[in-house]
């Protein structure tokens, strides 16, 4: 049985939207803004020169200003890269793809993701975790479900995936209000030998601290020093905080 039908998650509709303020206009400008600027300035003195600059010069300005959250910026260096002639490889396209999820754009991640089956790459499971991490980080149901249809695909496919995959599949139950369905996830990776690492549990307590279930996170504290995971101090103050504001 697939791991989307077997955790049953709960459509509803999406969370509100998260607003932030813009910046104001008359703010001095950073020292970010001109690596920036210098990044797409060196980028483009690149893109005329004879004979072109190796492909991985290209990947490193790309993922500097990816480091920096440009995302937009990066998409439009990756088209006048493509306009040039100049195509991309495996590493390029999986900065292309992160960039998408970032901000939202997962058909066109796909599209991505469809070009690297089409020029012969092979994803590797950095790939694979970044579309979960795409889907999962709208805080939608209906987008957390996809991420789970996406795992049952690709895992159908012979792919396997990691702590760091199952992980942000856990974290993005748990931004929807989804905690036993984490805990069922944690139990299924578990059974196909997976081993759960300190971030699962501590997002897993976190998430039952959230919604005031101190006693279940203990609970999971306790499994998870059993099990010979030892805590870090994210464990010892979500716990500490969780009977702070119970009391």
């Amino acid at each position: 049985m697939s791991l989307s039908r077997t955790l049953k998650v709960r459509l509803s509709s999406p969370l509100p939207t998260r607003i932030s303020l813009s910046q104001s206009p008359s703010q001095t400008p950073s020292l970010e803004d001109h690596s920036v600027k210098h990044s797409v300035s060196e980028f483009n003195r690149m893109l005329h020169k004879n004979p072109v600059p190796p492909l991985s010069q290209f990947g490193k300005i790309l993922g500097s200003l990816v480091r920096m959250q440009h995302y937009s910026t990066a998409i439009s260096l990756f088209k006048k890269m493509d306009r040039k002639g100049i195509h991309s490889d495996f590493v390029t396209l999986n900065i292309l793809i992160n960039c998408f999820c970032h901000i939202s754009q997962m058909t066109s991640a796909f599209s991505v993701f469809s070009k690297i089956f089409k020029l012969g790459y092979h994803p590797n499971v950095v790939t694979l975790t970044t579309i979960i991490r795409g889907f999962c980080s709208s805080c939608s149901r209906g987008e957390v479900q996809k991420a789970l249809n996406f795992h049952d695909k690709v895992v159908a496919l012979g792919f396997r995936l990691d702590q760091t995959s199952y992980g942000t599949l856990m974290n993005g139950l748990c931004k929807i209000g989804e905690t036993k369905v984490a805990i069922q996830l944690l139990r299924i990776i578990e059974a196909q030998s997976i081993e759960p690492d300190v971030v699962m549990y501590n997002t897993i307590i976190h998430s039952l601290i959230k919604h005031k279930l101190p006693s279940q996170a203990c609970d999971m504290y306790s499994e998870m020093v059993v099990k010979g995971i030892s805590p870090d101090i994210i464990s010892y103050n979500t716990l500490i905080y969780g009977y702070c504001i119970r009391y």
